[in-house]
């Protein structure tokens, strides 16, 4: 009989309900333990150790995430354009519909406040100046994309002492609970000067004399650093249909050394210009960009055929005359204008949000799925008068250009370039030259096509200047030039590039940096006075700085492209607070020496840029001498970061005494000591975070696939 049995008979009978033993769950598993076979029992003991051994590498995880994050690396995400073109903030991506060039635009400013209060609209393409209208309905990527996701090492600079020139993530002082990235200039135990766009530095114990130009050294790049800093600026690979069609003057012009009247050098034809009197021919189309052959004529003359860079682009009526098909044939080939710290980046088109939106973005709402977009707002609701993708002409007088209106139009003169021609010579060639002009002064890298022997050389054809000149680093007599044997040889076609940054010439053959006999650097302050670190003209037969760099070749040749960068500008203030912004200048200077004194900062900033298209007025323009000369004193321990994006970088430059208790997100404290980085124009080693490695995760492309990787932005950080 079983328990259950006697019980209910027992109940039945109509006494008391005898005990009931409960079994536990630990009884109960136990037994069922007992009851299983061996192999069954080894299976539930190995289950169960696999269950505690996720548990704990899930916990163990978790510490050592933290462990690195807190130690070893972190990521972060890049908020601003400080830092562009190297590393974006939020942004918006475009391809030029003319000439097919692609580049960013800022476009942080549409996320500041809860609101979106300003919307770019359209950017200017820094190849050949279009303005892009956006199409912010049709076309999912001229959304607004979030800043670069980058990984900093925290753990760099435990091992290693910062270095010059390293991206650094660090605590604004300002506000130390808010994390910045900058470039790293100034070192401790330095007096850091920024003059004319280049930086200084000498050591603390000598005092500064900015009159008598004592400012120490130039800070020179090495030369993956100076590609990496370097800004776009032309590339002839990229030409618009529409200018092809109107016959406007390309930018690589033929020249006649001396020759007063250079319009007898070229001539107009349906496909582009074309050269005659033995020199280059010049074609462009859209497919295969520009081309430029020296004609086979020019195979029996010595002396070698110049071709030059003329920086000029197409005024806004030009631009609509040749999209109506108009000839613009009889514009001046030879017109050109100084190359200036224009960022296309700053060049972002803007009108107030309530033109474009009926609902406006928010910052609130963004689902994962959108954040993993690269969604920084709602979408809102656009306003059915909105012409999605049209002429910006619908905003008219409603539009501004960067932060101060004025970004269409760099506002300071940048001699210092990189130029890269791909050029392929015949067997017949024998010499080919690279130039870069700078204060008048000729730079060039002189290549025997027989030997493969490179020289450089440097001349200085102003009017009451020698032929030529010395580096004063590197040669005591006039022909002891800087040598150095090459693989370049007539026949081939190799890249040839060629700087002109921080008082040092580099040559690259195909990549490849050239190693000299004799340092490249040069002091040009041994032939400089002061006055003359400006831009000079002396006619067409001579243009110097306005046509700032060129090529030539004895023999027949070539051209397949040609491409231009600039080097940083970096901007000589220490104020953010100036009625013009963050400026080069002493606008008031200059309005009283120049007579723009009845103008408003903008406008003599806007004289200035009309100045920068005027060759015929450097001379007598003062404004040069009114660039001015900041100087930054740095302690042990004290370092000073500087944005890549000068223009619209707030760093150490404008930090010291522009900043108030409460501003600038500092809470008020009675606590002085709060306060004691507050004021500083450095970052103290205490608030130095890390070193940027490596752009991991840019935002992805909505189109034609969502959450497309953009992997030709995932890079290393130089």
């Amino acid at each position: 009989m079983t328990e259950a049995t006697s019980r209910t008979s027992s109940e039945s009978d109509g006494g008391a309900p005898e005990p009931v033993e409960t079994e536990t769950d630990a009884e109960r598993a136990a037994r069922e333990f007992e009851a299983m076979t061996v192999p069954q029992q080894r299976a539930v003991v190995f289950r169960g150790q696999a269950g505690r051994e996720t548990v704990e590498a899930f916990v163990v995880a978790f510490i050592l995430a933290l462990l690195f994050r807190a130690f070893i690396a972190e990521a972060f995400v890049i908020p601003t354009g400080s830092m562009a073109p190297a590393l974006m903030g939020a942004h918006k991506d475009l391809a030029c519909q003319q000439c097919g060039q692609t580049f960013p635009v800022g476009a942080s400013g549409e996320n500041r406040g809860e609101v979106t209060k300003k919307v770019v609209v359209g950017g200017i393409c820094p190849n050949c100046r279009y303005v892009n209208p956006l199409d912010l309905v049709n076309e999912p990527n001229h959304g607004t994309f979030t800043g670069d996701r980058i990984l900093v090492s925290k753990f760099a600079y435990m091992i290693k002492e910062p270095q010059r020139w390293d991206v650094i993530v660090f605590k604004v002082p300002v506000n130390a609970k808010q994390n910045y990235i900058k470039r790293l200039v100034g070192l401790p135990n330095e007096v850091l000067s920024v003059r004319h766009g280049d930086v200084y530095a000498k050591p603390i114990e000598s005092d500064v004399d900015d009159n008598l130009g004592d400012l120490g050294s130039i800070l020179r790049k090495d030369p993956p650093t100076m590609r990496a800093m370097s800004h776009f600026v032309y590339d002839s690979d990229f030409q618009s249909e529409a200018l092809v069609a109107a016959d406007y003057p390309s930018r690589l012009q033929p020249w006649i050394p001396g020759q007063a009247d250079q319009s007898t050098t070229s001539r107009r034809s349906g496909d582009g210009p074309t050269a005659i009197n033995a020199s280059w021919q010049v074609t462009r189309s859209v497919e295969d960009g520009l081309r430029a052959t020296l004609a086979s004529a020019a195979s029996n003359q010595a002396e070698p055929r110049w071709l030059r860079y003329y920086h000029r682009w197409p005024n806004a009526v030009q631009w609509q005359r040749a999209i109506d098909g108009f000839s613009l044939a009889k514009t001046n080939p030879y017109e050109s204008r100084l190359i200036t710290d224009f960022h296309a980046y700053d060049a972002y088109i803007t009108v107030p949000s309530f033109l474009v939106y009926h609902d406006l973005p928010r910052s609130d709402g963004i689902s994962l799925i959108g954040k993993l977009l690269g969604k920084s707002r709602t979408a809102g609701s656009y306003r059915p008068s909105f012409e999605s993708g049209e002429s910006l002409g619908q905003f008219a007088g409603n539009l501004t250009v960067g932060g101060q209106g004025i970004s269409d139009q760099g506002l300071n003169w940048v001699g210092d370039l990189i130029v890269e021609a791909d050029l392929e010579t015949e067997e017949t060639a024998t010499q080919a030259i690279l130039e870069i002009v700078e204060s008048g002064i000729r730079y060039q890298c002189f290549i025997d096509l027989e030997s493969g022997a490179i020289s450089l050389q440097i001349k200085n054809e102003r009017p009451d200047a020698e032929s030529s000149l010395l580096f004063s680093e590197m040669s005591s007599r006039s022909d002891d030039w800087p040598e150095a044997e090459s693989v370049v040889r007539a026949g081939q076609r190799r890249s040839i590039r060629m700087s002109n940054f921080d008082n040092q010439l580099t040559i690259w053959i195909d990549d490849d940096v050239i190693t000299f006999d004799q340092s490249t650097t040069f002091d040009p302050a041994t032939w400089n006075l002061p006055d003359q670190a400006r831009p000079f003209f002396r006619g067409d037969g001579q243009p110097l700085d306005a046509s700032p760099t060129g090529l030539a070749v004895s023999g027949e040749a070539t051209l397949h492209r040609f491409q231009i960068h600039r080097d940083k500008y970096y901007i000589a203030t220490n104020s953010d607070k100036d009625p013009g912004g963050i400026v080069d200048y002493d606008l008031k200077r200059i309005a009283r020496e120049t007579g723009f004194g009845s103008m408003n900062s903008l406008q003599v900033q806007m004289g200035i840029q009309e100045v920068m298209g005027q060759p015929s007025v450097w001379d007598e323009f003062s404004g040069w001498d009114a660039r001015r000369t900041v100087s930054f004193r740095l302690e042990e321990d004290q370092f000073f970061p500087m944005g890549d994006n000068s223009p619209e970088s707030l760093d150490a430059r404008c930090w010291a005494g522009s900043k108030s208790r409460g501003g600038f997100g500092i809470p008020v404290s009675p606590d002085d000591d709060a306060y004691r980085f507050a004021n500083a124009a450095y970052v103290p080693r205490d608030l130095l975070i890390g070193k940027a490695l490596m752009v991991f995760w840019p935002h992805p492309w909505r189109s034609p696939i969502p959450l497309t990787p953009n992997f030709k932005r995932m890079k290393l950080i130089h």
